[in-house]
C-alpha cells in the first residue's frame, strides 16, 4: 500500500482483520468505534512507515495498544460478556449442535488469559508467522511459540474437561 493511499482503500484492506481482532477483545457496542479509530491511525502514519508488506501486522500492533489505552480509559475487564454473543441466523437454526460448539469455543477462550486468545487467534485463525506474532505483541518469537503451546495445552484441557463433564463449558 502507497502512502498516498486513500482512507478508503486503507479502510477496505484493514477492516476485516482489524475488526476480527478488536471484536473478540472490546464490547460489542465499542467495536466498531475503536476500529476506525486503529484505521484512522494506520492511515496517517502510512507516509512514515518503513515496510509497506507488514501493514496488517503494523495495523494489529496498534490495534493492541489501541486496546490497551481502552481498557485504561474504561477501567474495564477485558472480556466479551457472553450475552453479546451474535444469535444465530434464522436459516441456520436447525445446526444447533454447530451453534453449541461454537458457543463452546467461546467460553473456553474467556477462560483463557487475554495474551492466550491473542496469540491463538492471531497464529492460528489470522494465519500470521510466529514472528509476526512476536513483532505485533511486542515480544520474542520464541515467547510466541512457548504462549501458543501453553494456549493450545490450556484451551484442550478446558474444552475435553467439560465436556468430558457432560457437554458444553461451563
Amino acid at each position: 500500500m502507497e502512502a498516498n493511499s486513500s482512507f478508503d482503500e486503507t479502510y477496505e484492506l484493514l477492516f476485516p482483520v482489524v475488526y476480527r481482532y478488536v471484536s473478540i477483545r472490546i464490547p460489542k457496542a465499542d467495536v466498531e468505534d475503536v476500529t476506525a479509530e486503529i484505521i484512522v491511525k494506520v492511515w496517517r502514519g502510512l507516509p512514515t512507515m518503513e515496510k509497506k508488506t507488514a501493514l496488517k501486522s503494523w495495523a494489529l500492533t496498534i490495534a493492541a495498544h489501541q486496546i490497551a489505552d481502552y481498557y485504561r480509559s474504561n477501567k474495564r475487564t477485558p472480556m466479551m460478556p457472553l450475552e453479546e454473543t451474535p444469535l444465530p441466523p434464522h436459516e441456520q437454526l436447525d445446526q444447533s449442535e454447530s451453534w453449541a460448539t461454537l458457543l463452546s469455543v467461546k467460553e473456553t477462550l474467556a477462560k483463557l488469559s487475554p495474551q492466550q486468545v491473542s496469540v491463538i487467534q492471531l497464529r492460528l485463525i489470522e494465519g500470521f508467522s510466529a514472528g509476526e506474532v512476536a513483532e505485533i505483541l511486542g515480544t520474542t518469537q520464541q515467547a510466541v511459540d512457548s504462549l501458543l503451546y501453553r494456549a493450545k495445552k490450556g484451551f484442550r484441557k478446558i474444552y475435553q474437561g467439560n465436556l468430558d463433564r457432560g457437554g458444553r463449558v461451563r
